[in-house]
């Protein structure tokens, strides 16, 4: 009797017991009870019976007299507790995406990288009451492992050497590519205006009085803007100004070409700064041209409205096309103002950028990338208030802190060897 046979049996078995009926023909088969249905509540649902590992054997006859053996088919899937470290792809070119955007695809979490989680839960230090001594005990097996505190909770160190020394080359993999990621922010145009994403844009220059010391720098820059960002990207645009009345380069968005990017560069040189500074009437022009996207609005200081009254016309415009506004502090040491900057990005959606801080921004990650990250309070990044640059450089400050850990936890596990060694090498010598 083969394997196939068996099969064959076991299946028949089963039918005859589906069909099997009273011998006597008179019996009625009485009719199966209703079942009665019951309502599912949330907290049944909840405790659900956990569903056992499948598996499947195949029994066989021995070559020794009507002994039977089993072989698996098909294994029972085991719940690894360990957690081992994944390898790390990352793209070497830049994306041109918002930096929380970029993150949901490489942040520390995703990556599978933070170290508390390669710990396991079945790692945790455990603690039994002795009836008998009235205490707490650890438990034998506490004495094979060196124990180390993450979070304020005792755990097990139960990895090799090894795997830390992979886990430190992963992050430092990681760490670089932020920091080449946050030169790239720290870059070109993007240093002023922030990365323009969007493929139809209108950017807002503040000509007010305030502004007449830095606005031959502006024009520089956005100039930069123009050529970097807009004709690289294809990115149809329009270009308006504004203090105590407002001044559009066009009438509509036109596509970035080199023609009408030479003629956007002319008019943003005659560009002169005098007057107050009008943003509401701007924002309301812009908003009215036909495909907008996004306005990217570059000021310096308090507008002349009321900051709430702005925010609600803004707020009743935006119901009718949604419309992202992106805003640029620049040389704006006013709390006030950036805080309303601040509110109008995030009432639409949009980003606040401020440039404050660039130049050691870009000091700091040359230090890094040339002189290593061994020491995590040397170089650090200034505060940056924009939201690209903050939620990048919390993403570095992160990394570094794991990667001081992991590196403490390598020399601790060393140490820890070592000492095993010269105990294991005394009781040997005392046996002697």
């Amino acid at each position: 009797m083969n394997i196939k046979e068996n099969h064959g049996a076991e299946r028949n078995a089963s039918i005859r017991a589906l069909v099997w009926r009273p011998t006597s023909a008179k019996a009625e088969i009485p009719p199966a009870p209703a079942i009665k249905e019951w309502p599912q509540t949330e907290n049944k649902r909840k405790n659900k019976p956990r569903k056992e590992p499948e598996s499947s054997m195949s029994v066989f006859y021995t070559d020794k007299g009507r002994n039977v053996g089993t072989v698996y088919q098909k294994y029972p899937k085991i719940m690894r507790i360990r957690k081992s470290v994944p390898s790390v792809t990352l793209p070497k070119k830049e994306e041109i995406c918002s930096s929380k955007e970029w993150l949901t695809k490489y942040s520390i979490k995703k990556l599978k990288l933070e170290l508390p989680r390669l710990f396991g839960p079945g790692c945790t230090h455990q603690k039994k009451t002795v009836d008998s001594l009235h205490k707490k005990v650890s438990a034998k097996y506490c004495r094979i492992f060196p124990s180390v505190e993450i979070k304020g909770v005792v755990k097990h160190l139960q990895f090799q050497s090894k795997e830390l020394e992979i886990y430190t080359e992963q992050l430092e993999k990681v760490l670089q590519r932020y920091i080449q990621r946050m030169q790239w922010l720290l870059s070109g145009s993007r240093r002023l205006f922030g990365t323009i994403l969007e493929a139809n844009v209108c950017v807002l220059i503040d000509t007010s009085g305030s502004m007449d010391p830095y606005l031959p720098h502006i024009t520089k820059e956005l100039s930069s803007l123009i050529w970097e960002q807009l004709r690289k990207n294809e990115v149809r645009f329009n270009l308006l100004r504004f203090a105590e009345n407002t001044e559009s380069w066009k009438e509509c968005l036109v596509e970035a070409t080199d023609e009408t990017c030479h003629d956007a560069v002319q008019w943003a040189s005659r560009l002169h700064a005098h007057g107050n500074t009008r943003i509401l009437m701007a924002l309301q022009k812009a908003l009215g041209f036909q495909g907008i996207e996004a306005l990217y609005v570059l000021t310096d200081g308090k507008p002349d409205t009321s900051c709430s009254l702005i925010l609600k016309e803004i707020e009743r415009l935006r119901k009718k096309q949604d419309t992202k506004i992106h805003t640029i502090s620049f040389s704006c040491t006013d709390r006030g103002a950036n805080e309303f900057l601040k509110k109008l990005a995030s009432q639409t959606g949009g980003r606040y950028h401020c440039g404050f801080g660039d130049v050691d921004g870009q000091l700091a990650a040359h230090r890094m990338l040339t002189e290593g990250l061994d020491d995590e309070d040397d170089p650090i990044f200034p505060y940056f208030e924009g939201d690209d640059l903050k939620k990048l450089t919390q993403e570095v400050t992160k990394a570094r802190g794991f990667l001081k850990q992991a590196k403490s936890l390598r020399l601790l596990l060393q140490k820890w060897n070592i000492e095993q060694k010269d105990k294991s090498g005394c009781k040997k010598s005392a046996q002697d």
